[in-house]
């Protein structure tokens, strides 16, 4: 038997296809016997199909807590934009007096001194461990022992040997901090708010979306990060934001392990709409169109030629889903040469 085929360009919903795409399906029509030309084929696959949706995004450094500053006065010192500072280093200097960072939860909330105990004296204490002071127990209790390693920590630092610590003179954060843009100049006043933007020293992507779409975004969930080069790699959903006013977009935070990225490029997210597990699939344009809305496959077997109904579901990427008795993964159909 002989048959001609013709491309017919169908957009829209097929009839148990899932999602609107552009499609390529076959038709028959009879014609006049020419000689068949080789046929090409493709195989039936076995495989997960995903379908999903992308977003607009740039990888960006994530947000990290402010970091509020005690101290008033003439701001004499700022890190350079970019600095990576850690526990032990110097966030910057108001009239000359250094403001170190610290390790902990708790912010800073009085000066600590000898008889004070909680969360703030266990944060000093286990810092200046860290940095190598010894001689007391980090138990969250400042004694006369506490405050010798304070000495020792002033004394390297270039400041008074007090012993205490002043209000203002330490900063408690969680984690290391990327110095961003400044707010104030050397030679400006230093008050409440924070000297310059503070990061997190980890690249993430930054997505805004209609909130109508945060369905697809829960916060664990996976994504497909699409680099600018066409490069993909996996993603997960760290944080959403919803927004606080009607009309503006939501934020979603894709966190990334290739921590190489430059901040500032795009970087597309593709969020999973719906994923078919196991199931078999063909190139779309393997599909003949059959009399009303059915389809079928010729499935080529060396020089036999059956063409076999099929079922379709989900269509993505060029592939589309198909069921049929005695379709097998392996096989081989006919796609246009």
């Amino acid at each position: 038997m002989s048959r001609t085929r013709r491309w017919i360009l169908a957009t829209g919903v097929l009839v148990g296809a899932g999602a609107g795409v552009a499609r390529l399906v076959r038709t028959g029509r009879p014609r006049e016997e020419v000689p068949e030309a080789p046929r090409a084929t493709a195989e039936v696959q076995s495989t997960t199909l995903v379908e999903g949706q992308t977003f607009k995004g740039r990888i960006r450094y994530a947000e990290a807590p402010a970091l509020l500053g005690r101290l008033t006065g003439t701001v004499t010192s700022l890190p350079r934009v970019g600095t990576i500072l850690k526990a032990g280093d110097e966030a910057y200097r108001v009239d000359n007096v250094p403001v170190i960072l610290m390790t902990g939860a708790t912010p800073a909330f009085r000066e600590m001194s000898p008889g004070l105990s909680g969360p703030d004296v266990i944060q000093l204490e286990r810092t200046l461990a860290a940095l190598g002071h010894t001689g007391f127990t980090a138990d969250g209790v400042y004694r006369y022992s506490t405050a010798d390693a304070v000495r020792a920590w002033q004394k390297r630092l270039g400041v008074a040997q007090t012993g205490t610590v002043p209000l203002g003179h330490v900063i408690f954060t969680t984690a290391e901090v990327r110095v961003g843009e400044h707010r104030v100049r050397v030679g400006e006043q230093a008050g409440t708010e924070p000297l310059y933007e503070a990061t997190s020293t980890e690249r993430r992507v930054v997505v805004a979306m209609d909130p109508k779409h945060l369905r697809l975004a829960p916060v664990d969930g996976p994504a497909t990060v699409v680099l600018a080069d066409g490069r993909e790699i996996p993603g997960t959903v760290a944080a959403v934001a919803k927004p606080t006013e009607a009309g503006k977009d939501a934020t979603v935070t894709v966190k990334i392990a290739d921590q190489s990225l430059p901040d500032g490029d795009p970087a597309d997210v593709r969020l999973v709409v719906r994923e078919r597990p196991d199931v078999l699939a063909v190139p779309v344009v393997a599909l003949l169109a059959l009399d009303g809305d059915r389809y079928g496959v010729e499935v080529v077997d060396g020089a036999t030629v059956t063409l076999l109904p099929v079922e379709v579901g989900l269509f993505t990427d060029g592939k589309v889903e198909v069921r049929a008795a005695g379709l097998t993964a392996g096989m081989r159909v006919s796609v246009p040469s």
